[in-house]
């Protein structure tokens, strides 16, 4: 528990001391949470990438983010304590430490340090919709858009993140990248590895 605390730096996001939390650790292809099962827990995903979706009546999968550790899983159900809206699937081995918003509620929403760390978390998720869902009409300016806002240091580390993200295939993208790489916007710096060229 300390290891897994000290890695993903979770005591920096509270004032409040001697937060009791506790760690799973899932398999890959198990769900952390499913859609109407109450979200009563903050879940920082300190190893490991999960796979965000719904399911639409058809039956078909609607996918709504894919994301690496670390990150912040219950965010934005704690104000009103609601359930998760989507399934989160992990798509490789993954450790989440768990703190209990049931127990800690008073606690946390004295908190100003987490109350920023939830404010930042919703912000990010926030800005990767609204971009998602911008004006720019062809794929290769959503890669540059995805490149520029999204990705850290506007680095692509894989593709199987982005295909998620951009919802393309795999043979798009690599399409696209090698275009953009072609023009000069963007550099190939290692095996599935892109960087947008300044």
């Amino acid at each position: 528990m300390e290891y897994w605390l000290d890695k993903g730096g979770i005591r920096d996001c509270f004032d409040t001391p001697d937060l009791v939390f506790q760690a799973y650790r899932y398999e890959k292809g198990e769900y952390i949470t499913v859609p109407g099962k109450p979200m009563d827990k903050i879940l920082f995903l300190v190893e490991g990438t999960v796979q965000i979706y719904g399911i639409r009546e058809d039956g078909s999968l609607s996918p709504v983010n894919q994301i690496v550790s670390p990150t912040i899983l219950g965010d934005l159900e704690f104000p009103n304590q609601e359930a998760a809206p989507f399934f989160t699937e992990t798509k490789t081995p993954a450790v989440c430490l768990s703190l209990s918003t049931k127990a800690y509620r008073n606690q946390l929403d004295c908190d100003l340090r987490f109350l920023h760390v939830l404010v930042q978390s919703c912000t990010d998720k926030l800005k990767f919709f609204s971009l998602k869902d911008t004006v720019a009409a062809t794929l290769e300016e959503r890669v540059l858009l995805y490149l520029k806002n999204v990705c850290p240091h506007c680095e692509m580390d894989g593709v199987e993140t982005a295909v998620f993200q951009l919802r393309c295939s795999r043979r798009q993208l690599q399409r696209v990248l090698k275009k953009l790489c072609e023009k000069g916007q963007v550099r190939r710096v290692g095996k599935g590895r892109y960087r947008l060229a300044t």
